[in-house]
């Protein structure tokens, strides 16, 4: 059996705002952030991360997404990390998709592993 996959966040860094004397609360309520994540997987996990992946995407895409809401096709991911560049607001809530999709990852590793 393959072991656990595993994310660590790197760290989040707002992206860089210019403010000058006709900024407003509004216009900087905007900013964005990328969240970076160490993906720890091996080679044959990563199958694994990629059917939850295409199954929560077909979720997003059936029920749709609410107002704002970042959807998880605009993540990019590859065999060493997930990069996703989100509204500041909406950090937490991109942090909870990516641990249930590890969730639903390792679950379908656990569910396919030869017995």
């Amino acid at each position: 059996m393959s072991k656990p996959i595993a994310i660590a966040e790197v760290g989040d860094a707002p992206e860089p705002v210019a403010r000058t004397g006709d900024s407003t609360a509004q216009q900087l309520s905007g900013a964005a952030c990328t969240l970076r994540f160490r993906l720890v997987a091996e080679a044959d996990s990563l199958e694994a991360l990629r059917y939850a992946r295409r199954s929560m995407l077909r979720e997003e895409w059936t029920r749709g997404t609410e107002d704002g809401e970042p959807s998880l096709e605009e993540a990019i991911f590859s065999a060493f990390e997930v990069v996703w560049t989100v509204p500041a607001d909406e950090r937490e809530r991109c942090r909870a998709k990516l641990s249930e999709l590890v969730e639903r990852a390792n679950r379908a590793l656990t569910e396919l592993a030869p017995r």
